[in-house]
């Protein structure tokens, strides 16, 4: 056994000097990115600095120029020299430019350099504004002390040449603003030189010596950090070489005994406990990493097992000690997943492992493990299955909109042209015609259907949203059928409507949904039975009152209550009540959208929904809308009439479904009207021309190729002014915007009637826009 021990080490030791070259070139350029990343932040801090100090040296240079500086004399009169102004002004443009780039462009070279360039300018200006006085010539060696902080020999290279340059010439031509003197030799500008310089080289030594530190710094960061990746990894290749090193373990010294313990303890390096239970004493050890997992102190070192259990959850003691006891008895490793509460209420989940350590007579001696936090791993996967269910019950849920969209789509069609030839039939049979009745049960079942397609469209939310002034009474009357049907035989629906309740304006299809889906839930919190209460009143709120952080401004509103005698909610379930997707229904019996749909037509229509419940006692959902100021006017509606206005106009009719066309071209043409017509857009376009204009497009909204929207447009940019008017029972935002009917547009909603089609024509003829 010891020569395979010695032949698994010394696998071991080659494999680790076969990663030597490649573990030193590592290192080497971990070591040069922590030394730049070292100097990057000392440059950028060093922007820093300058950014505020120049704006501070300018102040001083304002301060300056107004109480210090240089003077005229004449006997023991002076005045200030009138240029002293401008060198203020010059002082703002030279701090300008770096400043501005130290903000904007922190840790660049050309920062740091115009920051050197205005340093120096701003010390020249300084020197002048105090007249060359030698107190603010140390401004100058000042400045580049500072600018030394940022360890780049180049930066004091540009200051040294401008400070040079500077002396150079305005000692030349301006003496007096450098040295304080009428004249001075050029001579004076080399002292100067020569001082800086002076300064300069033993900056620059600073600064080689300073860089020379940092890069050791950086150096041994990497090795630690190549270090500590080197043990992490040891440690993972330690931690699956131990169940095929069980037997030799038992065999091994005591020496190599605690080596294995101080090497799983390691693991604490990867945020890994480890632990050891010596089963004879019924002794307990840890490391810090499971003392901090398991909350325990260090007073309870050594303590028992049952204690420790004390610390498991008691759902998962149980479980957890049946899996130990099977590794005790089958001397087999074992995996376990449990839940831990520490003495401050600290909920964590583990993941354990451990093997059994048997002696020479095949005793049990001990058991060692580890223990990792999977915690914040389970969270996530348990929000990613959650979010995936949702995602699938959302995608569910489109898809079945998407069918009941289309199917209502065609099924308009068939019911325009079987509405439509019944209005025909029924205006040629005489009142006494037998047949006459036959007709009208036909019509009846026709109008029947299109309510069903409009709760299709309701469902897939696939409608062109028509806000109209509403009776919410009438709309409640009309829905009472089939909520009963809905709501089943166990439930006692009763209706409280107040006679004298004012009008709303919101769209019909839009309200009726947020009933409906209300109602479903009123009837899936009663699953034994119950009773269903709608009311209606007038109400009036007079002051600002706030709901889920939605506020109603005072004044006069319609309250629609739905109350069910259900289960209720608790205070959890209704804040997170109106979020999409949340659902307490369980999972594939709701999709969690309802409740969301219903708080979001209810805010569009600028109102608000408040929920009162009681768990075992009931919900109320109360619904406020904005009531109407004009009480006298009757609800809106479609167009109701059965006349016929009759015109002369031309007008050109699209539409894909040929029987549809058929007969929407033949009302129009028994009315007078001169009619082309266009199975589809493209062809629509082929007929509208300069030479060809028509006084209307009556054109339905979905077809192919082309949509009604699009030939809309394609019209607008030929004949300016053509009018048009859209048909169409659904839409896919292809006519509308987030369903909403756009201002301006003319829209019949299929099915229609031919008094309907004849009405909304001449209306839109005559400059009427129409929404019927």
């Amino acid at each position: 056994m010891q020569d395979s021990v010695s032949r698994r080490h010394r696998g071991h030791f080659s494999r680790f000097q076969a990663t030597i070259p490649a573990l030193r070139d590592s290192v080497s350029e971990r070591c040069q990115e922590l030394f730049r990343e070292q100097q990057q932040n000392i440059i950028q801090h060093t922007d820093w600095i300058f950014g505020r100090l120049m704006i501070v040296q300018w102040v001083a240079a304002v301060a300056i120029a107004w109480l210090v500086s240089p003077r005229t004399w004449e006997g023991t009169q002076s005045e200030i020299h009138p240029h002293i102004w401008a060198a203020v002004l010059l002082g703002g443009i030279i701090t300008s430019l770096p400043v501005l780039f130290t903000f904007t462009q922190p840790g660049k070279a050309l920062t740091r350099h115009t920051v050197a360039v205005g340093q120096m300018l701003m010390s020249a200006l300084l020197i002048h504004l105090t007249g060359g006085r030698i107190e603010t010539h140390f401004h100058v060696f000042g400045s580049l002390a500072i600018l030394a902080f940022y360890r780049d020999w180049r930066v004091l290279v540009s200051a040294t040449a401008v400070v040079y340059i500077d002396h150079l010439l305005r000692g030349y031509f301006w003496p007096e603003s450098v040295y304080g003197v009428l004249s001075a030799p050029i001579w004076r500008s080399f002292e100067h030189a020569g001082w800086v310089i002076f300064e300069v080289s033993f900056l620059i030594v600073s600064i080689r010596k300073s860089l020379s530190e940092m890069m050791n710094v950086a150096e041994r960061q990497a090795k630690l950090e190549a270090l500590n990746a080197n043990i992490e990894r040891v440690v993972d290749e330690r931690t699956a070489e131990l169940r095929r090193e069980n037997i030799e373990r038992r065999q091994a010294e005591e020496q190599l005994q605690k080596s294995q313990a101080r090497l799983a303890q390691a693991q604490q390096i990867a945020h890994v406990g480890s632990w050891e239970w010596d089963i004879a004493e019924d002794k307990v050890t840890w490391s810090d990493e499971i003392a901090r997992l398991y909350g325990h102190k260090p007073e309870d070192m050594g303590a028992t097992m049952a204690k420790c259990f004390e610390r498991v959850h008691p759902d998962d003691a149980a479980r957890a000690k049946a899996v130990m006891e099977s590794a005790v008895r089958d001397l087999q490793p074992f995996e376990c997943e449990h839940r831990v509460i520490t003495p401050e209420g600290i909920e964590r989940t583990l993941h354990g492992r451990g093997e059994v350590i048997v002696g020479e007579n095949g005793k049990v001696l001990r058991m060692i493990g580890t223990a990792q936090d999977i915690t914040a791993a389970k969270k996530a996967a348990e929000a990613l299955r959650e979010t995936d269910e949702k995602l699938r019950q959302s995608q569910k849920m489109e898809a079945v909109g998407r069918l009941a969209g289309g199917v209502a789509h065609d099924f308009n069609n068939l019911l325009t042209v079987v509405t439509g030839y019944c209005d025909i039939l029924l205006r040629r049979l005489g009142e006494t015609n037998s047949m006459r009745e036959d007709a009208l049960e036909i019509q009846r079942a026709a109008e029947r259907a299109a309510s069903l397609t409009r709760q299709l469209l309701a469902f897939s939310r696939k409608q062109v949203l028509q806000p109209r002034v509403l009776d919410l009474n009438e709309t409640m009357e009309n829905m009472g059928a089939m909520l009963r049907r809905l709501i089943g035989e166990d439930i006692e629906l009763r209706a409280c409507l107040d006679p004298k309740l004012g009008r709303i304006k919101a769209d019909k299809g839009q309200i009726e949904q947020v009933i409906l889906n209300l109602a479903v839930n009123a009837r899936d919190a009663m699953p034994f039975g119950g009773k269903l209460t709608i009311e209606t009143s007038n109400v009036f709120l007079d002051q600002r009152s706030v709901f889920r952080n939605r506020g109603l401004d005072p004044g006069e509103y319609v309250m629609m209550a739905i109350s069910d005698t259900g289960v209720g909610m608790t205070e959890e379930v209704k804040a997170h009540l109106f979020e999409p997707f949340f659902s307490t229904k369980g999972l594939g019996k709701g999709t969690g959208l309802g409740l969301a749909t219903c708080y979001g037509i209810v805010c569009q229509s600028e109102g608000d929904i408040r929920v009162y419940s009681e768990p075992g006692v009931g919900t109320t959902f109360k619904i406020y809308l904005p009531r109407l100021r004009d009480e006298t006017g009757k609800a809106s509606g479609p167009i109701v009439s059965n006349e016929l206005p009759a015109g002369h106009e031309s007008i050109l009719v699209v539409e894909d479904d040929a029987a549809l066309r058929r007969l929407a071209t033949s009302v129009l043409r028994d009315c007078g009207y001169r009619i082309q017509e266009a199975a589809n857009a493209i062809e629509a376009l082929g007929m509208i021309g300069r030479d060809t204009v028509f006084d209307l497009v009556v054109t339905d909204v979905i077809m192919p190729q082309m949509s009604g929207k699009e030939l809309y447009t394609e019209i607008m940019k030929r004949v300016k002014g053509t009018k048009v008017l859209f048909i169409s029972g659904y839409t896919d935002d292809a006519l509308a915007h987030h369903g909403v009917l756009e201002e301006g547009l003319s829209f019949l909603e299929k099915p229609f009637s031919p008094a309907q089609l004849a009405q909304t024509v001449r209306a839109t003829l005559d400059g009427v826009v129409r929404a019927n």
